[in-house]
C-alpha cells in the first residue's frame, strides 16, 4: 500500500482556484486523486479544470457558494453523480479577516464571518460526510488558522471563526469515527497568499514575521498542502479530530 498515494480516490476542494486550494488540489490530483475544483465563480472554476486536463489529470469543476446549504448539497450529489463515490473533503473556502475589532464591527460583518468560516465547513460535513461513509470511509480536512490560539489585532471575527472550526472537527471527530470517517483541521501560519497582500506591504511587517518564526521563512502554499494530503491520505489514517499547526514554528514562542 502506497501511504501517500490517492490513486482511486475523489476529492472535493473548496476554494479551490487560488492560493492553498489551488495548490492542494494540484497536489491530489498529481498524487493519483480524481478531484473537484469548487469556488464561487465558474469562470475561475473552469479555468483551472482546463489547465489540470491539460496536465493529464481527471477533473471535473462545480462552482459552489458554502454560505449557501443548496449549493453545498449540489456540490456532493453532482460529484457522486460524475464519479460514483466521495472519498475525502477539503473545506478551505473562507473569508479574510475583517479588520475591525469587536466593539465597532458590524453585526452583518460578524454574520458573514462566522456563517461561511464555520457554517460553511459544517454545511459541507452534513452532506460529504454521509457519502464519504458510503464509500467505504475517507477524510475530511478543514482549514482553521494560527488565529484559532491567540488574539490578534485585527483578526477577531476571524479567530474567533478558526477557534470554532477546531471544536467543530473534533465533535464531527467523534461522531463519524465508528463510520471510518476522519475529521482533521490544518492551521496555517503567515503563508504567501493574497490573504496577506495588503498587510504584508507594510513596512516592517514581513520583517517581523521572519523574527519570531524559528524557520525563517514565510509559508508557501504548498506547505500546506502536504499537511493536507498527508491527512487525508492512509498514512493518517489513525489520526483524527486533531489540529495540524503547519506556521515554521511561528506559535511556539508566542
Amino acid at each position: 500500500m502506497t501511504l501517500f498515494g490517492m490513486h482511486g480516490k475523489v476529492a472535493i476542494v473548496t476554494g479551490s482556484t487560488r492560493g492553498i486550494g489551488l495548490a492542494t488540489l494540484r497536489m491530489l490530483a498529481e498524487n493519483g486523486a480524481r478531484v473537484v475544483v469548487s469556488s464561487r465563480k465558474s469562470e475561475a472554476c473552469e479555468a483551472v479544470r482546463d489547465s489540470l486536463l491539460a496536465d493529464g489529470h481527471e477533473v471535473i469543476a462545480i462552482p459552489a457558494h458554502v454560505g449557501r446549504e443548496e449549493d453545498c448539497a449540489r456540490l456532493v450529489a453532482r460529484t457522486i453523480d460524475h464519479y460514483g463515490r466521495l472519498d475525502v473533503m477539503v473545506s478551505n473556502a473562507a473569508i479574510s479577516p475583517m479588520l475591525d475589532p469587536l466593539a465597532s464591527l458590524t453585526p452583518d460583518s460578524w454574520h458573514k464571518v462566522i456563517d461561511t468560516n464555520l457554517g460553511g465547513p459544517w454545511r459541507l460535513a452534513r452532506h460529504a460526510l454521509p457519502a464519504i461513509a458510503e464509500s467505504g470511509g475517507g477524510a475530511m480536512v478543514v482549514l482553521s488558522s494560527i488565529t484559532a490560539f491567540f488574539a490578534s489585532p485585527g483578526q477577531a471575527a476571524y479567530g474567533i471563526s478558526k477557534a470554532g472550526v477546531n471544536q467543530l472537527v473534533r465533535q464531527l471527530a467523534l461522531e463519524w469515527g465508528k463510520r471510518h470517517v476522519r475529521v482533521n483541521a490544518v492551521a496555517p501560519g503567515t503563508t504567501r497568499t493574497d490573504m496577506i497582500r495588503n498587510i504584508a506591504a507594510q513596512p516592517g511587517w514581513i520583517d517581523a514575521v521572519l523574527g519570531r518564526t524559528p524557520l525563517g521563512r514565510i509559508g508557501e502554499p504548498d506547505d500546506v498542502a502536504g499537511a493536507i494530503l498527508f491527512l487525508a491520505s492512509e498514512a493518517a489514517r489513525h489520526i483524527t479530530g486533531q489540529v495540524l499547526i503547519v506556521d515554521g514554528g511561528e506559535t511556539i514562542r508566542r
